[in-house]
């Protein structure tokens, strides 16, 4: 747990005074990534490095488990604490386990201990640690350079996590794909998060709960729910953007719009005249085709007409997978662009985890909103 109370933070004296931080004052619970949120300028980062007495505070107090920042040992606060940053940092003159191990090494491992976590952290973002272990930073890509910069902030397990502006100077393709990893392995991990970032998309894909700051004030601390769909005031607006219904779409997860018990399933080995005498019965346009719990493909009745053959030999191939994890978004995007108005859905390990379909879509957001508007009238 990270408290932040009455937090303030001046920069010079006198006239030439500049205040960074203002009487701030929230608390992010064990377990929750929190994301610093706002323009250029506004305090986030200076909350940031306060947090492990990169900076002093002035006034107020920063609890970490508890305790009182100001009254630990710096070194041994800032070792207890992972830190990852836009420009990763990452030692050219050491290999890719010898950046990884640097806390660990300050904390005395030993030699095993340190391969055996170089290694499975490596494993953990996707990196073979075979192939990678033994490589120089300038011979990785950007993107894993970060990968590699996220292992290094886990080394020695911390239970707080502080990272600023970590995927900023990533290409929005790795972007995406490494946000998606570091959310997986949150799921995993749960740790506690302090997050800076510019961008409202990654805030809302990232996010437990958003700290949105302006002029060195907090202005909301809320979840990414409430801050799209109930801003405190005409800054948080207008900063999210007037496109915040949209928004949505990439707040929700398929998981969270998905049907986990679909009726329109059929076994790859079934015929084909009984899968469309089934499909007219029940007015089904569309069956998914399974086997060994997997998705092979789709049909429709059209497909099936003449045909005597098994459904998994007929089906047509999805043009893409849906993953139980990915915003709806995306969910919908692939209904656009491949013209089908419904997706299998599976899990982290391939298998059927439900089916999402247009209708369930427009569902889920109506009943969002919905439930916002019965929160708004409890209020």
């Amino acid at each position: 747990m990270i408290e932040y109370d009455s937090v303030t933070k001046i920069f010079g004296i006198g006239k030439k005074a500049v205040t960074a931080t203002d009487n701030v004052t929230f608390t992010i619970a064990d377990g929750e990534t929190a994301v610093f949120l706002g323009p250029s300028g506004c305090g986030k980062t200076t909350l940031l490095r306060m947090t492990n007495r990169l900076e002093a505070v002035t006034r107020g107090t920063i609890r970490v488990m508890g305790r009182d920042t100001m009254e630990m040992d710096a070194q041994k606060l800032r070792l207890s604490m992972g830190y990852v940053i836009q420009q990763i940092g990452l030692f050219p003159n050491k290999t890719i386990a010898g950046n990884i191990a640097v806390v660990p090494r300050m904390l005395g491992w030993d030699r095993g201990e340190i391969r055996s976590r170089v290694d499975e952290l490596l494993g953990m973002v996707n990196l073979d640690p075979e192939i990678y272990r033994d490589r120089y930073p300038a011979e990785l890509s950007g993107g894993q350079q970060q990968r590699v910069g996220v292992a290094r902030g886990l080394a020695a397990n911390p239970d707080i996590l502080l990272m600023d502006e970590p995927f900023g100077a990533i290409d929005p393709i790795n972007r995406d794909q490494i946000q998606d990893e570091f959310l997986r392995l949150q799921g995993k991990l749960k740790k506690t998060i302090a997050f800076v970032s510019h961008d409202i998309h990654e805030a809302i894909k990232m996010a437990d709960k958003i700290a949105i700051f302006k002029d060195g004030r907090l202005v909301q601390f809320d979840t990414p729910e409430a801050i799209l769909m109930r801003p405190a005031n005409k800054f948080v607006s207008d900063f999210v953007g007037a496109d915040r219904a949209l928004k949505v779409l990439g707040l929700l997860r398929i998981r969270d719009a998905m049907n986990p018990e679909p009726r329109n399933l059929v076994q790859a080995g079934e015929d084909a005249p009984g899968v469309l005498k089934m499909m007219e019965a029940q007015n089904l346009p569309l069956a998914f085709v399974i086997k060994d719990n997997r998705p092979v493909g789709y049909v429709h009745p059209k497909l099936l007409k003449y045909e005597q053959g098994r459904v998994g030999e007929l089906a047509e191939k999805f043009p893409e997978t849906l993953g139980a994890r990915e915003p709806v978004r995306d969910a919908l995007s692939a209904m656009l662009m491949h013209d089908i108005t419904a997706f299998p859905v599976v899990d982290d390990n391939g298998n059927l985890a439900g089916t999402i379909s247009y209708r369930q879509i427009q569902k889920s957001i109506l009943d969002l909103y919905a439930d916002d508007h019965e929160e708004s009238k409890i209020e």
